[in-house]
C-alpha cells in the first residue's frame, strides 16, 4: 500500500496497534525504476482499558465466597494489583474474597501497569455488597455501667447490615431520657441515647432490618451521692501549730519587752511606798539588805546598808 509523504518525510498522527509493521521507501528513476530502497520494522505498544468481572457492584450474602478477575489486553507482560480502602489487597488479576464479613462489603480497584513503559497504565473496579441481618457492633452482649444517681449517661449502639438496620430503644427504671444522635449510610447505622440515672436502669437497643433482629443491653448501676469532707493533712496540720507556737512566743517576747521598758521609765512602782525590799526576812548582823529608792537625779541609784543592831551614819559607811 502506498503511502503519502512529504517528500522524504513519512507522517504518522494518532498511530494505533493496526499501524504496526514494515515500512519502505524507495528511490525512483527518471522513468519510474526503483534503484534503492529502505526498510523499518514499526512497533506499537498498547494497553487496552481493563475489563473487571463481575462488573460494577455485586451483592453476595453474608458467609459467601466470590472470585473476581481484572484483565487488560496488552503488547508487552503487566503487572496487576487490588486496592481497597488505599490499601493493598491482592497481587494478581485474580481477587478471592473468602467467607464475607460486614467489613469485606466496599469497593475493591483494579490497577494495570506495564513496567516496561510506567506511562501505559490502566484501572477498574467493582462495588461488593454483604448482605445480612443485624450485627451490633462490640464483643459484649450485655454491658455492665455505674453512675452516681442524678448525673446523664450517653449510651451508645451501633449495628451493621444490608438492608441498612433500624434501631429502636427500651428504657426500664428512668422516664428522662432522648434520642441525642441518629445517623446511617449503606451498611451501617448508629443511634446515642441519653438517660438520667436516678435508680438502676435496664437499656436495650433493638437493631432490626428485613433479615433478623439482634439487641444490646445495658444495665446501669445508680449509687447514692455522698458529700465527702476534704481529708485531714498531717502536714498541713503541724504547719498550723508550729505558726501558732511561733506567734505566741514573738507575742510573749514583745510583752516582756514592753514591761522591761516601762519598769526601766518608772512607770511601774515596786511597792507602796515606792520601794520594795528583796526579801522580808529579820535582817542579821552579817546579812546585807539592798533597798532601791526612786532617785530623780539617778533612777539606778542603791543604798547599801551593813546591818549590825543599829544604825550608822552616812561617814561610818
Amino acid at each position: 500500500m502506498v503511502l503519502e509523504s512529504r517528500g522524504n518525510l513519512l507522517m504518522l498522527s494518532s498511530v494505533s496497534r493496526k499501524d504496526s509493521g514494515i515500512y519502505q521507501c524507495r528511490l525512483l528513476d527518471s522513468v519510474g525504476q526503483a534503484e534503492v530502497k529502505g526498510e523499518v520494522q514499526l512497533t506499537v505498544h498498547y494497553l487496552d482499558p481493563a475489563l473487571v468481572v463481575p462488573q460494577d457492584s455485586e451483592v453476595m450474602l453474608k458467609g459467601e465466597n466470590l472470585v473476581a478477575s481484572c484483565n487488560a489486553l496488552s503488547s508487552l507482560k503487566t503487572v496487576t494489583i487490588w486496592y481497597k480502602d488505599g490499601k493493598q489487597v491482592g497481587y494478581s488479576n485474580m481477587l478471592h474474597l473468602d467467607d464475607a464479613t460486614y467489613e469485606t462489603s466496599g469497593e475493591y480497584v483494579c490497577e494495570v501497569t506495564v513496567p516496561s513503559l510506567p506511562s501505559l497504565h490502566t484501572r477498574g473496579s467493582v462495588h461488593i455488597i454483604v448482605q445480612g441481618g443485624p450485627q451490633v457492633v462490640g464483643v459484649e452482649e450485655e454491658v455492665q455501667l455505674e453512675e452516681v444517681a442524678g448525673r446523664m449517661v450517653n449510651l451508645s449502639c451501633e449495628a451493621q447490615g444490608h438492608p441498612p438496620p433500624s434501631i429502636s430503644w427500651n428504657i426500664i427504671g428512668s422516664q428522662n431520657w432522648q434520642e441525642v444522635m441518629s445517623k446511617a449510610n449503606d451498611h451501617m447505622t448508629h443511634s446515642m441515647v441519653s438517660v438520667k440515672v436516678n435508680s438502676d436502669v435496664s437499656a436495650v437497643c433493638n437493631a432490626t432490618n428485613d433479615m433478623g433482629t439482634e439487641v444490646k443491653v445495658f444495665s446501669i448501676k445508680a449509687i447514692p451521692r455522698v458529700t465527702r469532707t476534704p481529708p485531714f493533712s498531717p502536714v498541713e496540720g503541724s504547719g498550723v501549730i508550729i505558726v501558732v507556737i511561733i506567734l505566741c512566743l514573738l507575742l510573749l517576747a514583745s510583752l516582756g519587752s514592753v514591761l522591761y521598758f516601762l519598769h526601766k521609765k518608772g512607770k511601774i512602782p515596786c511597792g507602796r511606798s515606792g520601794k520594795q525590799e528583796i526579801t522580808k526576812e529579820k535582817p542579821t548582823k552579817d546579812d546585807i539588805v539592798v533597798e532601791m529608792k526612786n532617785n530623780p537625779k539617778n533612777e539606778d541609784a542603791v543604798l547599801l546598808k551593813a546591818v549590825n543592831g543599829e544604825k550608822k551614819g552616812p561617814n561610818d559607811q
